[in-house]
């Protein structure tokens, strides 16, 4: 039983868990802590959303894309994996808006398709003037913090700031929900703290155009590795050879004694421990944190599913390729797909390849009628869609399609302010049980976020344990 005291299990293989693993792993052999870990994974696989196949020769990440060097700074911990030198950062210029009918691409510095200097409004193309002047007319005599206000929504800011035709065509389709969350659920703090930066008070860029512009978007701002994502989530792995039980589905969480929990899995089997981490989609972890105190009102996530089209294309059929890395598409025009890039056109590692790669994104909030069909009729919409942006002379010689249901929780705005509030009820109540509660969208999106949860997440267990192990309450 006393073994079985000092055992960590760690709920979720993703990006998350793997961190959070690394990190305990880490402590246990540098502070020399009577401790154990175990990590069990539902799949067969670890990653999560991180998928990378091969091609040709060529890694290719069908899931997560890259990371983006302008959010957290996370180089520290790519450099103790040693992946630091693995890196390869994008070129290509930047991805410009397709509406539907036609590319509109600005020449002016811009972040996420927005105007950086508001005063560049006046060269956005696809704009009425009635936008451009509000635009214009907020940057000058407007200057109310929205963003200081947890009620106001990054939408309700964008909107503010830049006027309603901005957000809807040049922000919304530059912010995928997978990666940031929905900019109507989400504050602007807990969205991207750059948009305070930006734009959060009148004449921002005035005299700061050196230091804004490291904010524009192109070529360099992203970057993921010479072997594809799954780089960093192997190397993970290797650290924890031994710890990972894979096809582990948690099926309930209950208390045996005060110190002491219990992981049901699969139905059939059961594992104690001392403390819990759990980096599961809040949607799955509801299924067996919600039984475990009827205390505690564990926050409910309405869930968006996403997918991925890969296709290979004969250069010859492209008549309509993009100058810069691809498209976005807004949500305001006839088409499912939220983003199409050009592997050639991004990836140094692709620009002398035979075959054009191509990778296609779908899934909105509020937007699950396509990804609920078969995949043979979202094969066939996503194709059609692509034949047409692209102009495409012939078929493509190759396409696969990757679909991550409910992958992407959403939180309403009121839950969001309860949930970043310092004293948190549900996650105290969780914590002085030994349980600590993590995964996508809790905190924020993206992998750079999965990072620095699975870091703190570890922090907080080894804290609880070493509090235990002292025979202090855990809760002082």
């Amino acid at each position: 039983m006393e073994k079985m005291k000092k055992r960590i299990a760690i709920i979720g293989g993703g990006l998350r868990g793997l961190t959070a693993a690394y990190e305990i792993d880490k402590a246990i052999r540098e502070q020399n802590l009577p401790f154990e870990y175990v990590i069990l994974e539902e799949r067969a696989a670890i990653g999560g959303m991180i998928h990378t196949i091969d091609m040709d020769g060529y890694a290719i990440d069908v899931g997560a894309s890259a990371f983006d060097s302008r959010r957290a700074d996370i180089s520290g911990f790519l450099q103790e994996l040693g992946l630091e030198k693995e890196k390869q950062f994008s070129n290509g210029g930047k991805l410009v808006l397709f509406d539907g009918n036609a590319v509109i691409d600005d020449v002016m510095p811009t972040y996420h398709g927005m105007p950086l200097f508001l005063n560049d409004i006046w060269q956005a193309n696809g704009l009425t003037l009635d936008a451009k002047l509000r635009a214009f007319m907020n940057s000058i005599f407007l200057s109310k913090n929205l963003h200081e206000n947890p009620e106001y929504s990054t939408d309700n800011f964008l909107e503010f700031r830049l006027g309603r035709e901005v957000v809807d065509y040049m922000a919304e389709p530059y912010f995928p929900d997978n990666v940031y969350g929905s900019m109507e659920l989400m504050p602007v703090k807990l969205f991207d703290e750059n948009l305070v930066t930006i734009y959060g008070k009148a004449h921002i860029g005035k005299d700061k155009k050196e230091q804004l512009m490291r904010y524009a978007d192109g070529s360099g701002q992203e970057y993921t590795f010479k072997e594809g994502l799954a780089s960093l989530t192997k190397r993970l792995a290797q650290h924890l050879e031994g710890h990972l039980y894979m096809n582990q589905k948690v099926k309930s969480l209950s208390t045996v004694s005060d110190d002491l929990l219990l992981v049901e899995l699969n139905g059939r089997e059961s594992m104690r421990a001392g403390s819990v981490i759990v980096t599961t989609n809040p949607q799955e972890s509801l299924g067996f944190l919600d039984g475990f105190s009827n205390e505690i009102d564990f926050p409910k996530a309405q869930s968006t599913s996403v997918g991925t089209v890969f296709f290979k294309i004969n250069k010859k059929s492209v008549k309509n390729l993009p100058e810069g890395q691809g498209f976005v598409i807004p949500r305001r025009s006839s088409f499912h797909s939220t983003k199409l890039v050009v592997l050639n056109n991004k990836w140094p590692l692709f620009e002398q390849a035979d075959y054009y790669y191509v990778l296609v994104e779908f899934g909105r909030r509020l937007e699950e009628t396509l990804i609920e069909l078969a995949d043979d009729l979202v094969m066939d919409i996503i194709k059609n869609e692509v034949k047409e942006i692209l102009t495409l002379s012939e078929e493509p010689l190759q396409s696969t399609f990757y679909r991550w249901e409910k992958a992407v929780p959403h939180f309403s705005l009121q839950q969001r302010q309860e949930m970043l509030e310092a004293g948190y009820p549900a996650r105290q109540e969780y914590a002085k049980r030994g349980i600590f509660v993590g995964g996508n969208g809790i905190t924020g999106y993206g992998m750079e976020n999965a990072i620095i949860e699975g870091k703190r997440l570890a922090d907080e267990a080894i804290r609880y344990m070493k509090k235990m192990e002292n025979n202090d309450s855990p809760n002082t």
